[in-house]
């Protein structure tokens, strides 16, 4: 049930991260709603082939119907009908086109505009002249067509745009035989062409560029929303949101730890998530406070530094909440107060450690000497004793602050343990069944620095011994070892059968100098916890149910390697 349970909250969790990085995706496109460019392209090419569609239809019908003005195609009726009809189907045919991605589009638009040129100079011959007004209807076919086109195109196009309506002039005047007095008219047409097709242009380039811009702003805005979004969920500092009536807008995984791992959390409101800190959120509302509050929740027995504060300046707005682990603040505090103190203590063993050697020369010399009785005798024996515990003390110091990098390298473990086991029975002379070795499976290979993790281990085992002595013959120690088939976390097991620990002390097992023993020093496990942790291993006391003590040794799974 346990690992149907955690496999459902592990997959809850790809799954919200999966749903935040698609959030992010669809945030550029809620900020600014625009086509791609290829497809914009495509719109307005459409847009501009309708135009000549419904100019031809209208054209026709004022034609036919002869319901138009009465200019259009006074010169000659079959010429002006016959021009629109062909006007049309070249309409329909280019709109049809501008669906099929068939050439480059200057090309269409440079061909539509010289059609259009074409058509309009046919019009205006057919209507009299440019007093008619349709030269106008060529100006709105080179406003939209310049938009697509380079600036040198657009030129061109828009240049023999008013060349047809002055060649259309001419022939005006040499076969209808039209006075030429249309000059300003149509220098003002030109002019006019020329200032739409340039104007057009340089707006279409700035909206361009202003789109380009906007979506690359929003762009910018859904990564930031996304980097600070990564950043607030891998925050080792729990964050919760909660609106006006105290439902979980949002919270990151810190938080979801700290409360327990529940199984749903936002929309609820805190009271259904935390009762312990629902409550807390009453007593900061009734007398509120900037400072950090300490709280101690049911759900996994976590101790908790809690800071709320409010969202914006109105206090309906919503709530933000911190937490933090207390024992990792506490921790570092002692860590930081530990290391300050071993600099003090390290300067001062290397000051104790000459007059040390000094004295203990001195007593192995008085040892020496015939003449001493057994009271004196004795008294040297004293000396030599503290003499060597002092020593083992200043050494046991001096090992911490000179401690070496971590180089780590592929164990394969059933061959380590067993040479282990080996090496430590002839150093402490236990018999070959009272120290015995098990990996599980036997294949298991771990990544590890051997030297320190024998360092470990050795310290271990050294311990059991000493606080068996009363036990001595039938002491067993079990070194075992695997790797967890559900986490892939490996590990190593320390086992004895002596006397458990008793509970009252287990929590203070690795603190410095904390030691029942009068001989002890308090600093061997830990100098074995500072070494776990340097070595990113996770070191745990567990009592043996049958009766007994385990050490157990937990390797990170990014410092494990698979059989």
């Amino acid at each position: 049930m346990y690992k149907a349970k955690r496999t459902q909250l592990l997959q809850q969790g790809a799954c919200a991260k999966g749903q935040r990085l698609m959030r992010a995706e669809r945030l550029a496109d809620r900020l600014v709603i625009m086509p791609e460019p290829q497809e914009g392209n495509k719109r307005l090419m459409r847009l501009y082939f309708t135009y000549p569609v419904m100019l031809a239809i209208g054209l026709l019908v004022f034609s036919v119907a002869g319901i138009g003005p009465s200019f259009l195609g006074s010169e000659s009726t079959d010429l002006h009908i016959i021009t629109v009809l062909a006007y049309l189907v070249l309409s329909i045919a280019s709109l049809t086109l501008s669906f099929f991605d068939l050439g480059s589009k200057q090309v269409e638009y440079a061909f539509a505009i010289l059609v259009d040129s074409i058509v309009i100079s046919i019009l205006l011959y057919t209507s009299g002249g440019a007093q008619s007004g349709l030269g106008i209807l060529l100006g709105i076919s080179i406003a939209f067509g310049a938009q697509g086109m380079p600036t040198r195109i657009a030129m061109f196009s828009t240049a023999v745009a008013t060349a047809a309506i002055f060649l259309e002039a001419y022939l005006e005047y040499v076969f209808l035989n039209h006075p030429f007095n249309n000059l300003t008219v149509l220098i003002l047409l030109g002019t006019s062409y020329f200032a739409l097709a340039f104007l057009s242009h340089e707006l279409s380039a700035r909206t361009q560029l202003s789109e380009k811009l906007v979506k690359q702003q929003g762009k910018d805005i859904a990564n930031l929303t996304e980097l600070n979004d990564q950043v607030i969920h891998n925050m080792q500092t729990g964050v919760i949101v909660l609106d006006e009536k105290t439902n979980i807008r949002m919270l990151n995984d810190a938080a979801w730890r700290f409360l327990g791992r529940p199984i749903s959390t936002v929309g609820y409101a805190l009271g259904q998530i935390s009762e312990d800190l629902a409550t807390a959120l009453n007593r900061w509302r009734q007398q509120p406070s900037s400072q950090q509050r300490h709280l101690h929740t049911h759900a996994e027995g976590n101790d908790l530094l809690v800071k709320f504060q409010n969202i914006g300046e109105s206090k309906r707005t919503g709530i933000l909440i911190f937490l933090d682990d207390a024992s990792r603040a506490a921790e570092a505090a002692q860590q930081l107060k530990l290391a300050s103190l071993g600099k003090l203590v390290a300067s001062i063993a290397h000051e104790i450690r000459n007059p040390l050697g000094a004295t203990g020369h001195a007593n192995q010399l008085l040892q020496e000497s015939d003449h001493l009785q057994g009271t004196d005798r004795r008294m040297t024996e004293i000396i030599d004793r503290n003499t060597s515990r002092l020593n083992e003390v200043i050494e046991n110091i001096l090992s911490l602050s000179r401690q070496r990098p971590v180089e780590s390298e592929k164990i394969r473990l059933d061959v380590w343990l067993n040479k282990l086991c080996k090496e430590m029975s002839n150093n402490y002379r236990l018999q070959p069944e009272q120290m015995v070795s098990y990996v599980s499976p036997p294949d298991t290979n771990l990544v590890f620095d051997p030297q320190q993790v024998f360092q470990i281990v050795n310290a271990l085992v050294e311990n059991a011994i000493k606080h068996q002595a009363h036990k001595a013959e039938k002491l067993t120690i079990s070194l075992t070892g695997g790797m967890d088939p559900g986490t892939r976390e490996g590990y190593i097991e320390v086992i004895d059968n002596g006397a458990p620990i008793s509970s009252e002390i287990v929590d203070k097992l690795f603190e410095p100098f904390f030691t029942t023993s009068n001989m002890g020093t308090g600093l061997g496990l830990y100098i074995v916890k500072e070494l776990c942790d340097a070595n990113n291993i996770r070191i745990s006391y567990l009592p043996v149910s049958s009766g007994g003590n385990c050490f157990k040794l937990k390797f990170a799974p990014d410092r494990q390697d698979k059989p």
